[in-house]
């Protein structure tokens, strides 16, 4: 895993548990970090962006273009690279991250991801925002594929900023999302459009909560889909209790029938399990997901870690352990005859 480091200055963004649209805040969050930490600093520029080794060329570059253009519209910010090994330790994590605030005094603001996207691990968030909070740095978490699939008690992780979207596990359309910021830095986050007709007992809400003419069902929906978690599902503990055992026992049944192993243990997954595909599958790693749909109408992403293949298998509430011993012989079969 990467920390991407920009020196720059901290610009405004937006506040307290509020289904609001994805604006400035989750525009950087989900452009900068979408599975990176990225750490903003303010300093004169002196390097370029560094190579890395990560998972997934498409993630890559979707963070180190975004970095790119920043880079070379502002010349007071300097991006560069630091890397994680994954499987990991949470204290080797927290020692790679504290040696990066060591060197880089000048740090304003770390971003981490609750759960990264590829390879889907869950970071300790709690220990990471204290460990910033001790070097005086402002910490933004990026949930995107935690609300819905594992507890989140925003204040207790102790970030100022926590941002989320809805549409991956909360089960309510694309376009809704979180943005949640400790009452002490509200004043910084604002959203992109200014308008007059909002509600609310603060000014972030009155800020917020009317943005223009523009379609808000998005955001009314949060409540339904909550609704039928709770009325529909058995609730948020039994739907997480369900997803996790699913993609702990799929990721091991795929190990099985791979002859193969999966990249962490399950304390850190929720419901995305890795696993590692035959050595063969590293020929066609590219163009498996597109085979498999075609073939077997079956889509999952695949991944190159460690020059070896790789699949990040989601267990939702609608899937069975059989729809794994599907995918284990579907990609087993394009594995050995058309890769």
């Amino acid at each position: 895993l990467n920390i991407c480091l920009i020196y720059s200055t901290f610009s405004s963004f937006s506040s307290s548990l509020y289904c609001a649209p994805c604006f400035t805040l989750t525009h950087v969050c989900y452009s900068f970090i979408f599975f990176f930490f990225f750490l903003m600093i303010r300093r004169p520029p002196r390097s370029t962006l560094s190579s890395s080794s990560a998972a997934s060329d498409v993630y890559k570059r979707q963070v180190k273009s975004t970095i790119k253009y920043v880079y070379h519209h502002d010349d007071r910010e300097r991006p560069s690279e630091s890397n994680i090994t994954i499987p990991s330790s949470e204290a080797m994590i927290l020692t790679a991250v504290e040696n990066t605030l060591k060197k880089n005094p000048a740090v304003k603001l770390a971003s981490f991801s609750h759960i990264t996207s590829i390879p889907a691990i869950i970071l300790p968030v709690k220990k990471l925002a204290a460990l910033c909070k001790q070097h005086g740095v402002m910490v933004l978490i990026d949930g995107a594929h935690a609300l819905g699939q594992i507890p989140i008690d925003v204040a207790d992780i102790g970030a100022d900023f926590y941002v989320a979207n809805g549409h991956k596990w909360l089960y309510s359309p694309k376009g809704s999302a979180i943005l949640w910021v400790t009452p002490g830095k509200q004043s910084l986050i604002h959203p992109n459009i200014i308008s007059y007709e909002g509600q609310g007992k603060t000014e972030f809400q009155l800020e917020f909560s009317y943005v223009g003419t523009k379609d808000y069902s998005s955001f009314l929906a949060m409540a339904d889909a909550i609704d039928f978690r709770n009325t529909v599902l058995g609730g948020d503990a039994a739907i997480m209790k369900y997803i996790h055992e699913l993609a702990v026992q799929g990721g091991q049944l795929l190990q099985s029938v791979w002859q193969t192993e999966e990249l962490t243990t399950p304390d850190w997954i929720g419901a995305m399990a890795n696993v590692r595909l035959p050595d063969g599958a590293t020929r066609c790693c590219s163009t498996l997901a597109d085979k498999l749909f075609v073939q077997s109408n079956v889509w999952v992403p695949f991944y190159t870690w460690n020059h070896k293949c790789w699949v990040r298998v989601s267990a939702q509430v609608y899937n069975e352990i059989s729809d794994f011993a599907f995918l284990g012989k579907a990609v087993l079969n394009i594995v050995q005859t058309n890769c």
